[in-house]
């Protein structure tokens, strides 16, 4: 039989352990004001199976972000902080969000721009430090469309990918490659510019 008091010292470690990294992961992305990388995303859903799309995304403090797919119908996400456009190259439409906290957002997005107060907004917990740093995210307000979130870094906390679970059990996986933390770029990126002969339709 295993010591009760050995089985609580060993989760006291795992949550010294966890909280440890959660300070070096603030503080490596509290001077982070931009990410750039290439994603590939595969969603698994019981409903529709599996999808599997890829592309570019930027983000940049704060609130702005431009999520580019570079396969598939060719759909963009893209807001200054104000707007947010959402744009399917395939159906040749547009919808414009006047107020961004209407359109949803993106749970990735919200993410990627909260790593510098991962405490505040979640409670962590340490999965695996094998070539890396595996974190269980589960969202601290209630009401989220994200149950739970697995996030994974590399050895000196830079993202390699993550994993999200929604209330409907759909698991979208996001893996990056040539991540870059503080990329340089224009405002101009985060601006949407209407192609021709392409419907506009007012989401909010």
């Amino acid at each position: 039989m295993v010591p009760v008091v050995w089985m609580v010292s060993v989760a006291a470690y795992a949550q010294t352990d966890a909280a440890a990294v959660v300070s070096a992961v603030e503080a490596k992305y509290a001077k982070v004001e931009s990410i750039k990388a290439g994603f590939v995303q595969v969603t698994r859903s019981k409903v529709f199976g599996e999808e599997r799309q890829e592309g570019l995304v930027s983000l940049k403090r704060p609130r702005m972000m431009r999520w580019e797919f570079t396969s598939g119908e060719g759909r963009q996400f893209v807001t200054d902080g104000t707007t947010m456009w959402v744009y399917s190259k395939a159906d040749r439409q547009v919808i414009k969000y006047t107020d961004v906290a209407a359109s949803g957002g993106s749970a990735a997005d919200s993410l990627l721009q909260s790593l510098d107060r991962l405490n505040e907004v979640f409670e962590v917990k340490l999965l695996s430090q094998e070539g890396g740093y595996t974190l269980e995210l589960h969202p601290r307000a209630k009401d989220q469309p994200v149950k739970a979130i697995t996030l994974v870094l590399d050895p000196s906390y830079v993202l390699k990918g993550l994993t999200l679970i929604d209330g409907f059990d759909t698991a979208t996986e996001l893996t990056f490659s040539n991540v870059q933390l503080g990329a340089t770029m224009s405002d101009d990126v985060f601006q949407f510019t209407v192609p021709a002969g392409v419907e506009v339709i007012a989401g909010g």
